[in-house]
């Protein structure tokens, strides 16, 4: 679900998709939850009915009655009367009780209301010894005794296992206001559902559902998994990228682990009941004991200590033999400040292998998420994700390189029978519901109405990009105009291709004329990809366009806003660069990418501009105010825990939220440059490292930090060393120096560290006001070390060769520049607002020591 949660981040965040309309709010679910799944809600099952010691037909009190397959169920009163109300139809309960044996009870799945008596045998059981402190919380004898015997217990643990695991995920728009059902557009829709269901009202509108069949392999020491999907059947009413959605239908990237520390939902960080301090932020009580399976279990809950802090509660039964984790039923309130989820309900069961008696593996798995409005008086939305664990294997481990690529599609994913997918089914519960959940979702997905807001979804998915014809699109619409003092109003077109023009190539282009320069611009750009596994990717890429010093948006990709932005801003020192690159980038494990690439620029300024060259003896310096270069590069990247990604060139980087290792990227370049007139100005060499890395501190919150380092040993113009990235924009920038002018500073050789401390609501939940606003703050820093060589320093000229006095350029001296900032952040769910300082350089002309900035961030 992590995975899916932060597409949905990096999809909305590219547009404001909440501007007013009378049918926003279905615009506004299928772009918020396109990628999930979700059952409809089948009609409510009642079952009651007593239940009895056979024989002796006395009452058998508190017994414990579970939905088979499901860690769903309830407890029978004193006098043994028992009532399960379910929103998912059944067909059999699991019946315990201590001192009693456990048995299996049929039900009918297509009767509503059923009154079933059970008779329970006795049997005797004893209970394995557990040492109690006087004066000491019984459950925390059994807590420690877990925590003892994890390095057993703990799947992720054993040397190697695989499993075939079959996952449904769907999603549905519920909980309709009566405001929101009297539009016009919606009744037409419900009226729809309604004939449909042979005149029965509709409550729930399916959007998307799917099933995956796939095999998942994993091993110990060092720890990978890979999952190979096999089988996918998706029916939606807006999504149509099958190969870009199978990858988070399946089961690899959705298995919870209470065994850790931590639990991460939604890229949060929540205290497992399990954990070893847990103590410190969960109160536990030793309920019962019951029967769980085959097991005799302690009965332990766990409340929060505070429910605004990132916690669950629920119970958990652990198994008194092994002190393994059975079950366990988590919930999630609306408290925890997640950002349009009201509650999530996290349901697990635990199994031995049949071959390996002493390795639990989760058996099912099941999270149900109940979502917010996204638009007041609309609707709410339910999504529900399950899997289930079959053929579980134990102790074969796979060699490293099986683990070349994290996920595998078979071709023939999407070619299988109905009899194939009923008979997946039939191995799990309310498989009726989730047919009728089918038919219903192909219903809706016909109606002119949804077939309207797909298309609108796609138009921003895809980035304001206009279909045109097969594989073909116009775009983006968001780039056709911008107005800054050089170009004047610049205006732009541009074509490119999708995975329906060709799965290997990508090719994409633009063209740009500006009215004040009356200049043409243009780029151009093609991939191919030879190889998915290992993956390998040919760019080829030829432009001329505007630029300026100290912001050159190739250094602004990942944030398509601050792209559109700078195009308005006051390029002060704008330059024309003519630039062509070729790179072949390839995956040496899952772990290593390596690029090698070849460039060529040539950098024409716009402004006053020369550098001097020395020069022979008794010769005045040479100037010169254009030049050429040359490189060659060589880049080395360890990212473990990287997600594929359906837009394979993409810059961004996403990982799985578990993954806490850093990200390492290593470059050396190789670079010679001359002027226009044949003068060669020289060789170089550059050495670049960076470091990112996310530490999570629990109910302290989570840090990101990155540190770089640059080093150039060689005498050069100063526009190809290290112009440090300003920003003078009212927006924020995360990897620029907020406060630090355009073209500012200048180094040969650099270290900075950037670091930002989300304290995720650890202080903000605790103030009332705050807390109902759903705000949370935040802290950041930055620090630059550099330095500009004499050499370096004797190249940059002071006068033009007009004799006009040029701007001086500056470096960093021994006080190193520093910049603090503190802010709020999840402002209307959407606006960061940060006040930022500069402690340091604060006297030099132009400076701004203080400022506010705004973001936009849309996350959960």
């Amino acid at each position: 679900m992590n995975a899916i949660t932060q597409y949905v981040k990096n999809v909305v965040s590219c547009h404001n998709p909440f501007k007013k309309s009378r049918l926003t709010p279905f615009y506004s679910l299928i772009l918020l939850l396109n990628a999930n799944v979700l059952f409809g809600q089948a009609p409510t099952q009642t079952i009651s009915g007593q239940i009895t010691e056979a024989g002796t037909g006395q009452a058998v009190p508190f017994a414990s009655v579970a939905v088979k397959g499901k860690p769903i169920g309830t407890q029978a009163d004193a006098e043994g009367n028992y009532q399960l109300i379910l929103r998912q139809a059944a067909d059999s309960l699991l019946v315990s009780a201590m001192g009693f044996q456990t048995i299996t009870v049929p039900v009918n799945p297509q009767q509503i209301t059923q009154i079933i008596p059970i008779k329970l045998t006795p049997v005797a059981a004893q209970l394995q010894e557990v040492v109690v402190r006087a004066g000491e919380n019984p459950a925390y004898g059994i807590l420690r005794k877990v925590i003892a015997h994890r390095s057993q217990n703990d799947f992720q643990q054993l040397a190697g296992y695989e499993y075939q695991a079959y996952s449904q995920l769907a999603i549905s728009i519920s909980e309709m206001s009566e405001k929101f059902r009297k539009r016009k557009p919606v009744q037409a829709i419900m009226k729809a559902l309604q004939e449909k269901q042979a005149g029965k009202e509709a409550t729930t509108v399916p959007i998307f559902l799917s099933e995956t069949v796939s095999q998942v392999y994993a091993r110990h020491q060092p720890q990978r998994q890979k999952e190979q999907i096999l089988k996918t059947n998706i029916t939606s009413a807006g999504l149509t990228d099958d190969s870009f959605i199978a990858m988070f239908t399946g089961a690899g990237f959705n298995t919870l682990n209470f065994y850790g520390k931590q639990v991460s939902l939604f890229k949060k960080e929540f205290i497992s009941p399990l954990a070893e301090g847990g103590r410190a932020a969960y109160k536990y009580f030793l309920a019962d004991t019951a029967q769980i399976g085959q097991h005799v279990c302690y009965e332990i809950d766990f409340d929060p200590k505070n429910k605004r802090d990132l916690v669950m509660q629920g119970k958990m039964w652990i198994d008194t033999l092994s002190y393994a984790l059975v079950q366990i039923d988590a919930h999630v309130g609306a408290e925890a400040n997640i950002n349009f989820i009201r509650g999530v309900d996290i349901e697990q069961t635990y199994e031995t292998v049949d071959d390996a008696p002493g390795a639990w593996l989760p058996e099912v798995t099941r999270l149900t998420i109940s979502v917010d409005e996204v638009v007041k008086n609309t609707f709410g939305a339910t999504v529900d994700y399950m899997t289930s664990v079959r053929e579980p294997q134990v102790g074969a481990v796979k060699d490293l390189d099986f683990f070349d690529t994290e996920v595998e599609m078979a071709e023939d994913r999407a070619e299988s029978s109905a009899d194939y997918w009923q008979a997946q089914r039939q191995a799990v519960p309310q498989s009726e519901a989730s047919d009728a959940t089918r038919a219903t979702l192909n219903a809706v997905r016909d109606l002119p109405l949804i077939k309207a807001y797909s298309r609108a979804a796609q138009f921003v998915l895809n980035g304001g990009n206009i279909p045109l014809g097969r594989g073909i699109e116009a775009g983006s619409v968001f780039s056709l105009w911008a107005y800054n003092p050089v170009e004047g109003h610049r205006l732009q077109v541009g074509l490119k291709t999708s995975n329906q023009f060709s799965r290997n190539w990508q090719l994409s282009a633009y063209g740009a004329y500006g009215t004040r320069d009356r200049i043409w611009k243009a780029s151009s750009e093609i991939v191919y990809i030879p190889s998915r596994k290992p993956l390998t990717i040919v760019t080829l890429k030829n432009t001329y366009d505007l630029e300026q010093l100290g912001v050159r948006m190739e250094d602004l990709a990942e944030n398509p806003f601050l792209r559109f932005a700078n195009r308005f801003g006051p390029y002060p020192q704008a330059y024309y660069q003519h630039e062509s690159l070729l790179t072949v980038q390839r995956d040496f494990g899952p772990n290593f990418t390596h690029t090698v690439g070849l460039r060529y620029h040539r950098f024409n300024p716009a402004f006053p501009f020369a550098i001097q060259l020395p020069a022979a003896q008794d010769s005045q310096p040479l100037l010169i105010n254009e030049f050429w270069g040359t490189e060659a590069f060589l880049e080395a990247r360890y990212a473990p825990g990287r997600l594929p990604s359906r837009r394979v060139p993409a810059r961004r980087l996403q990982r799985r939220a578990t993954e806490s290792a850093p990200v390492i990227t290593m470059r050396y370049t190789y670079g010679t440059s001359s002027s226009f007139q044949g003068q060669v100005i020289g060789d170089y060499h550059k050495f670049q490292l960076k470091l990112d890395h996310a530490l999570r501190w629990g109910l302290l919150g989570r840090t990101q930090y990155t540190l770089q380092a640059r080093y150039t040993p060689s005498t050069i113009p100063y526009p190809l060393l290290q112009v440090h990235l300003g920003n003078q924009t009212p927006f924020h920038n995360r990897n620029a120096y907020n406060l630090m002018n355009y073209a500012e500073f200048v180094s040969d050789r650099y270290v900075s560290l950037a670091l930002e401390h989300k304290f995720e609501g650890l202080l903000t939940n605790r103030l009332p006001m705050i807390r109902r606003w759903g705000w949370r703050n935040f802290v950041t820093g930055k620090v630059l070390w550099g330095t500009l060589s004499e050499a370096n320093r004797g190249l940059i000229a002071t006068q033009s060769k007009e004799g006009l006095p040029l701007q001086s350029i500056n470096s960093l001296k021994k006080e190193p520049y520093v910049e603090v900032g503190y802010g709020i952040e999840n402002i209307f769910r959407l606006v960061r607002v940060e006040a930022l300082h500069r402690l340091t350089y604060r006297q030099s002309p132009g400076v701004t020591p203080f400022a506010v900035k705004v973001s936009f961030q849309l996350s959960l």
